[in-house]
């Protein structure tokens, strides 16, 4: 893969901080609070004797959503936010800070112009799907809308490049200032990673890494650092499908049914994936011919009509790549991400003609995973008055959405729930939570994979590679992902240590003159507490950097609550969540454990059994006793197959399918009596392990 450097560096590549009046070797600490073992709100605590910082604050979302852990920040303390990029599981909970007062008064959030148009879209829309999830599940609002548009107030957008805190936040005496860089990451307009520099101590965030987009430029290198944070959502998987071959897929496919007057839905992320799919049909759409094009109508809704008209306004210059800005130029048309044919519907009432039976649009709309947005309304549409259509699934659906229940359905039809009130008068009821369910054959879904933003783990070493951390720290992805992905990079890396963050655990930067760093796990029995210390002060483990207490109770978790709580009742609560969190953990180590050994599901349960009653026990699996059949025998090959996640693996582990000769001498009727396996993923199981292909 290139990468893009940018030229005209204000220092030397390696070097720090030219200001000869800055602190040398000053601590510098970083507490993850959350995106630490997890997919979602990423937020990290950055803390110098002087300033407290946060690295980006999302949403989790799910069933309610999970905002970062914030209960041990105290009103005003925030000194600036930095923002990676405007998705909602890096921005969501911004207005969470507005509302409980955490931010000083004058505190900035630093950001890119494009991530500052896209979180004023995104941040207005959250409000919305907020209010109706607190009114239905009869919760406190943890938002408001004042809170979401004095948040936007504070947004100070900035180029890539090197800039010093001190000119957005003029408090800052020159003696403490910070030195910062913003680096294009490749993964949504405006995306950054980010470097911070202070006292002689320098922290790379990677945020989220693409460099997978039509129309994004490579990520840019970035600087050498002490300390790397490295997302690692797909940390087990050594590469993708080429994103070449998915635009043909989904073009392809979708021109077929146009051709043959059926419809085509493709529920997709309303920023960035949405663009990324009508670049492809503004792009090949001239090339059919005249009698082709008169059938094109593409309809793009939701929050993707106000998202396209922000990339618009900033798909220009350093945010985008060569072709975007030629074409820009050459055609004169400051529209890259339209075709001709597309138009967006006002309101039902021009929706409801789109597919009354006689149309066969191509229709573009969020969500990605049908829990939400338009793509649920177009869905029951379909399910009502047409008897062919196609849905094209090209996003990760996530488990328990109607996405993921058409993802993995078997037999010729499948009943999926969604949260819809149809826009017509269809004979359609709803149920007290206001979902429709409504029935699909399964024959209108597939799955296009090899759209992902994320970059794959041979990239994410090669930017690791480039940073050069003593301690890389492993942040953004499933527990089974980083475990692979920290193996994969340990013998890649000159890093002295590479671990996986552990939420709520302070981790310090050290400098050059630390020397080697090692892992120390600071276990109470309660959770799971890993840091790094200088191997020379292993004895010692219990020292740390004077800015974060190492105690017992900065180990815990507490699950988020607005009220404050008598001591006594708070104490119990913290236990329960530690517990709860333990609990999660080891879950995810039997599920990674059923995937890589050779232990019996006995013996695991026996092991875990043990874990929660030995008061004294660490809260992870140790890697080095569970033998791993040799990797080419393994079941991971199979991931690459369209429609097969992890969970899938771990249903065949269960039903003892652990290798793929396993998988070679199964019928396919054996595969499709494992959940979540259906007739079309069993046959290309089979395919792919009895062909080599």
């Amino acid at each position: 893969m290139s990468q893009q450097s940018r030229p005209n560096q204000p220092e030397e590549e390696g070097s720090r901080s030219s200001d000869d009046s800055a602190p040398v070797d000053q601590p510098l600490v970083v507490t993850p609070l959350g995106g630490a073992r997890e997919v979602g709100r990423s937020c990290y605590h950055v803390q110098t004797p002087e300033l407290d910082i946060l690295v980006d604050c999302g949403l989790n979302q799910g069933s309610g959503g999970q905002f970062p852990k914030l209960r041990e920040i105290d009103e005003g303390q925030i000194d600036a936010v930095f923002l990676t990029h405007a998705h909602i599981d890096h921005s969501g909970g911004l207005p969470v800070l507005e509302h409980r007062n955490l931010l000083a008064s004058d505190a900035p959030l630093i950001t890119t112009r494009p991530t500052t148009a896209l979180c004023h879209t995104l941040l207005h829309d959250s409000i919305n799907i907020h209010e109706e999830e607190t009114r239905q599940q009869g919760r406190e609002q943890q938002f408001t809308r004042d809170d979401v548009h004095d948040v936007l107030e504070r947004f100070k957008p900035h180029r890539y490049g090197t800039h010093a805190l001190s000119r957005d936040l003029r408090r800052i005496d020159t003696p403490a200032d910070i030195e910062y860089e913003l680096g294009g990451a490749g993964h949504l307009l405006g995306s950054a990673w980010l470097a911070i520099e202070y006292g002689g101590r320098r922290v790379v965030f990677s945020g989220d890494l693409g460099g997978r987009s039509a129309h994004l430029p490579d990520w840019e290198t970035p600087p050498p650092a002490d300390t790397l944070f490295l997302e690692s959502t797909y940390g087990d998987r050594q590469q993708h499908r080429s994103l070449k071959s998915a635009r043909n897929q989904l073009y392809q496919e979708t021109l077929d049914a146009v051709k043959n007057g059926i419809p085509v839905l493709i529920p997709t992320f309303a920023v960035g994936r949405a663009q990324e799919v009508m670049q492809i049909f503004r792009e090949r759409f001239p090339q059919e011919p005249d009698d082709v094009q008169e059938k094109l109508e593409v309809v793009y809704d939701g929050m993707a009509r106000d998202a396209t008209a922000a990339y618009h306004a900033y798909s220009i210059g350093e945010f985008v790549n060569e072709t975007i800005n030629n074409w820009r130029m050459n055609a004169q048309d400051n529209e890259p991400f339209l075709p001709d044919c597309a138009w967006y519907p006002e309101d039902n009432s021009e929706r409801a003609p789109i597919l009354d039976g006689d149309n066969a649009p191509i229709i573009v709309a969020p969500s990605g995973m049908l829990t939400g947005g338009t793509s649920p309304l177009y869905l029951t549409a379909l399910a009502e008055n047409y008897d062919e259509a196609r849905v094209f699934l090209i996003g990760h659906q996530a488990d328990g959405t109607p996405g993921r229940v058409l993802q993995d359905a078997s037999g010729t039809h499948i009943e999926v729930s969604l949260p819809v009130t149809p826009f017509t008068e269809l004979d359609l009821e709803a149920d007290d939570s206001g979902n429709t369910t409504v029935t699909i054959p399964t024959s209108w879904i597939q799955t296009i994979s090899g759209f992902s933003g994320h970059c794959a783990r041979q990239v994410l070493s090669e930017f690791a590679q480039d940073v050069d951390a003593k301690h890389v720290s492993l942040v953004h992805g499933p527990s089974a992902a980083q475990k692979e992905c920290r193996n994969y990079l340990d013998k890649r890396l000159n890093a002295d240590v590479v671990s996986r963050a552990t939420m709520g655990t302070p981790i310090p930067v050290y400098g050059a003159s630390s020397g080697e760093l090692t892992n120390v796990d600071l276990s109470d029995g309660a959770a799971t507490a890993v840091t790094v210390r200088p191997r020379s002060e292993v004895d010692t483990s219990h020292i740390t950097d004077e800015l974060v207490n190492d105690d017992e109770s900065s180990n815990e978790f507490e699950t988020e609550d607005l009220e404050t709580e008598p001591e006594v009742e708070r104490s119990t609560e913290e236990r329960i969540d530690a517990l709860e969190e333990k609990i999660k953990q080891l879950e995810s180590e039997l599920a990674a454990a059923r995937h890589e050994g050779r232990w019996t599901e006995g013996e695991l349960r026996r092991l875990i059994r043990s874990e929660l009653d030995s008061e004294d026990s660490k809260s992870t699996i140790t890697e080095s006793v569970i033998e791993a059949p040799p990797e080419e025998h393994t079941l991971d090959s199979l991931l690459e197959i369209d429609g097969v996640g992890t969970n899938i693996i771990e249903n065949l582990n269960e039903k003892g399918y652990q290798t793929i000769a396993d998988i070679e001498s199964a019928s396919e009727s054996d595969l499709t009596n494992v959940d979540r396996i259906g007739k079309k993923i069993a046959t290309r199981m089979l395919e792919q392990t009895r062909t080599g292909s």
